[in-house]
């Protein structure tokens, strides 16, 4: 299946999330105009949640961003994990 969402985060910037799914995630795209530095860190959030349980909750993939966001050191501008976990959540639906 495919799904699609997308929100403006309050405060922030237009987030969009892209999934092709079944029971996991096969293929994750997190699209907007929010930033994140360095970029690099944005791939690796992507390749994170790919293959992870469709029906995981936003909390469990709040953790996997943050992991990655800790590991490269990153600065989320205009978005934050749980704006982008809320998203992907209702690209899910």
């Amino acid at each position: 299946m495919k799904g699609f969402a997308e929100m403006k985060v309050p405060g922030g910037k237009l987030l969009a999330i892209r999934v092709d799914y079944s029971d996991r995630i096969d293929k994750i795209e997190i699209l907007g105009d929010f930033f994140i530095h360095p970029e690099e860190c944005l791939e690796a959030i992507e390749n994170s949640l790919t293959g992870i349980e469709a029906a995981s909750s936003a909390s469990e993939i709040v953790e996997k961003v943050d992991a990655i966001v800790a590991r490269y050191d990153a600065e989320l501008i205009g978005v934050n994990s749980q704006a982008i976990a809320d998203t992907i959540k209702s690209a899910l639906k």
